[in-house]
Parts: C-alpha cells; sequence; structure tokens
C-alpha cells in the first residue's frame, strides 16, 4: 500500500519516475487543462478539476505498483476521457497503445489529447470491444480497464486479445472480492490465472483502490468474446 502527503501526484512524479519528472509534469497539466475544457462540453468526468491529479492520474499509475511495464503492446479498453491509457501512454512512451472506445465524441476528444500532447504511441480506434477482437485475437500483451463493468464481463471482452501468458489489469473497487467470487467461472473457461493483486487507498479521502493482474495462460475458445447483449444478459 502507498501512503503519501501533500501533493501526493506531484510527490509520487519525484520519486518514481525522477529522470523525466518535470516533463512529465508538464504533460499532465496539458492534459488536465484540456479535460477540464472539454468536459464543458461532454460528460468526461464528474471528478472536480482539483481531483483530476489524484483520483485520475495517480490512481492509474498506482498501476504500476501491479505490474513492471515495458516495451510492450497494450489495449485499454472503454477508454473514456483515457484512463488509465492516456495516462500510461505519458508516463511509459514506449508502450504502443490502442485507445478502445465505442462512443465517438469520446474518441473525437482522445484524438484531440494525442495530438495536442504529440503522442506518438497512441492509437485511437471507435469501435466496441467484442466487435474489435474479431480482427485483433491474440495480439496485444497487456489489456487494461478501468470502472467499465464487472470483473466477469470484462474477462470475457479482454482475454481474446491477449498472448498466451499476456495479462489483463483490472483496476477495481471496494468490490473486488465479490466480484472476484462471481469471476470463478469465468476465470475457469477463460483459462486465466489470478496474478498479482495490490489494495491502495487514496490520500484525500481514503478511496479504496484494487488493481488485479490475470494472466492468459490458454488459448480462448473462439465462441468469445460473445455478442455484448448475451454477455451482459448471462455473464460467465
Amino acid at each position: 500500500m502507498v501512503k503519501m502527503k501533500n501533493n501526493p501526484f506531484l510527490q509520487y512524479l519525484d520519486e518514481h519516475f525522477s529522470e523525466n519528472a518535470e516533463v512529465l509534469k508538464v504533460q499532465f497539466a496539458k492534459y488536465a487543462a484540456l479535460i477540464e475544457e472539454h468536459n464543458k462540453v461532454q460528460n468526461l468526468t464528474a471528478i472536480a478539476p482539483s481531483e483530476y491529479e489524484e483520483k485520475h492520474f495517480l490512481d492509474c499509475l498506482l498501476l504500476r505498483e501491479t505490474y513492471n511495464f515495458r516495451n510492450e503492446t497494450l489495449l485499454d479498453i472503454g477508454s473514456g476521457a483515457g484512463f488509465p491509457g492516456v495516462v500510461l501512454a505519458i508516463a511509459y512512451p514506449e508502450l504502443q497503445i490502442t485507445l478502445l472506445e465505442p462512443i465517438k465524441k469520446r474518441c473525437n476528444f482522445l484524438s484531440t489529447v494525442v495530438k495536442e500532447l504529440e503522442l506518438t504511441n497512441v492509437e485511437v480506434v471507435n469501435e466496441r470491444a467484442e466487435d474489435y477482437a474479431a480482427s485483433k485475437r491474440g495480439e496485444y500483451d497487456l489489456v487494461t480497464s478501468r470502472a467499465v463493468s464487472s470483473l466477469s464481463i470484462m474477462l470475457e471482452l479482454s482475454v481474446p486479445f491477449l498472448r498466451i501468458n499476456g495479462s489483463a489489469l483490472m483496476m477495481k473497487g471496494r468490490n473486488y472480492n465479490a466480484e472476484l467470487s462471481d469471476a470463478e467461472n469465468a476465470i475457469y473457461i477463460l483459462k486465466v490465472e489470478v496474478g498479482k493483486t495490490d489494495l491502495h487507498f487514496l490520500p484525500s479521502d481514503g478511496s479504496m483502490r484494487v488493481n488485479a493482474r490475470f494472466i492468459k495462460k490458454g488459448s480462448t475458445p473462439k465462441k468469445y468474446p460473445r455478442p455484448f447483449a448475451q454477455i451482459k444478459k448471462n455473464p460467465l
């Protein structure tokens, strides 16, 4: 568990990204300004601008406690305003990241962020995960998701994209243990192994965060992912 004092996000950058912390601070400030500006005309986040650094940026960077990011391919499912995909793209330019988002307006925002921040390691795709999987099975080293759906549903949507021994990194909250219990069948069917799991509490209000790694250990049956209506009606 990570414990931090005042200005936890900037302190975290100084401590864990010391070689380029100042450059990252500039990039994240630009990103925050873009979120605030575009949030006035579309629903990107309910979090106040004063809390972006901790509740969005720091929250996403805490994934590094669960996985050692390196030069790999990463698919971020349901990117929304770019969490965690854009945050990881800024912090780890060696990652090759695909931001997958089904809502066109959000894709337009993500494309603006990519252009303004000159994120040459990022592509934005406007498509649903279950449709995109048809052409991208087994092509990614990593899949991430944050606050998209239940663990069982997200595993079915995520695991087909992974190479064998690839990892799905799931960002969950206080209901994680219940979701994990409900996902036992999905874990078995999709041939994944539960890996490192980390518990964090955000400094300002003690909000609980759980980051969990799931490792693909066998080929995913071709029937998965199913159409989303079926996934939602009958989760694994």
